[in-house]
């Protein structure tokens, strides 16, 4: 059985919600306002809506298709390796192809895509949109 709890960020600090902040008014732009990004960004969303399921910080769907594209879960230092192992269960769970976790606690980023697994070079860099995430913060 799947913890949820930490995708359930109810009293996340100023700074949890500050990157969470950045990431969705950059995302929010492309997709709204300038129809760039294919996906739609959204908060706090339950990733299987027939069910009880995760919320992640940020879920990116493919309203045409249904799908889960990306996930992306912002984490302090202590609870980032946890959260992590949680991000990866999640996606195996649900099959979402890429997912991230950054620590804005020390600025770094990791990044796991479902057919390869962890991947260490520019983990930052979204192959599904085609953009690095770290240059919205």
């Amino acid at each position: 059985m799947l913890d949820n709890t930490i995708f359930m960020g109810v009293n996340a600090p100023k700074a949890h919600q500050r990157i969470i902040g950045k990431l969705m008014t950059a995302l929010g732009q492309l997709f709204y306002r300038e129809g760039t990004l294919p996906y739609e960004p959204f908060t706090e969303t339950m990733i299987d809506e027939g069910k009880t399921s995760p919320t992640p910080d940020i879920l990116l769907f493919d309203n045409a298709t249904g799908l889960n594209k990306v996930i992306i879960e912002v984490s302090a230092s202590a609870g980032a390796r946890k959260d992590f192992e949680k991000l990866v269960e999640l996606m195996h769970d649900y099959e979402v192809p890429e997912g991230f976790v950054y620590n804005y606690s020390t600025g770094v980023w990791r990044k796991y895509r479902l057919d390869i697994g962890e991947v260490i070079q520019n983990p930052s860099f979204c192959d599904t949109i085609d953009l690095d995430l770290n240059t919205f913060l």
